[in-house]
């Protein structure tokens, strides 16, 4: 989003930038966020449980709670596939689209020196964004679709998708 007006809309970035629009965006995306994990939660709450209570996974990942329920989890393992899948698909979707409109906008630069500046700036971001969601799409897809039947390869996956983008970030 930033990125989008900082390129097609640099004059008016001050005036589409406000604060207050910063914070509507970001306590609205907060309220979203709580709300759609308030649903996997939900789920697994009204789960029986009869086994360990030991979820084997380093990352805040509601199937392995799942896999502890002692009944049939098939709908909620697909309500909960079909979240998640809707929150890493929806937010890349809106990243590509922004990503064309900027492509489109910066070809449109006369100057070299701006258009390689611009396409810099937005080759780094998009690339951790890639490393971020294709790994866990990825994962996801492979392990719901069960052509990946190692837990420890998926979890390392999704591991290095959570930790690397943020560590490459500073750099």
């Amino acid at each position: 989003y930033e990125r989008i007006i900082a390129i097609c809309w640099h004059l008016h970035y001050s005036t589409i930038n406000t604060n207050l629009r910063m914070l509507l965006i970001i306590v609205g995306i907060w309220s979203l966020v709580v709300l759609l994990e308030d649903f996997p939660v939900s789920l697994a709450a009204r789960l029986p449980y009869c086994g360990s209570r030991e979820v084997n996974s380093c990352c805040c990942e509601h199937s392995p709670v799942y896999r502890l329920g002692c009944t049939d989890i098939s709908y909620t393992r697909q309500l909960a596939t079909a979240k998640s899948l809707t929150v890493l698909v929806g937010p890349l979707s809106f990243i590509m689209f922004t990503y064309v409109i900027i492509v489109v906008a910066v070809t449109r630069i006369a100057s070299i020196s701006q258009r390689t500046n611009a396409f810099h700036t937005c080759f780094t971001h998009l690339l951790l964004v890639l490393l971020y969601y294709g790994p866990v799409i990825v994962a996801y897809v492979l392990g719901n679709l069960r052509l990946v039947a190692n837990a420890d390869l998926l979890r390392s996956i999704l591991t290095m998708s959570v930790t690397t983008p943020r560590m490459l970030n500073s750099i």
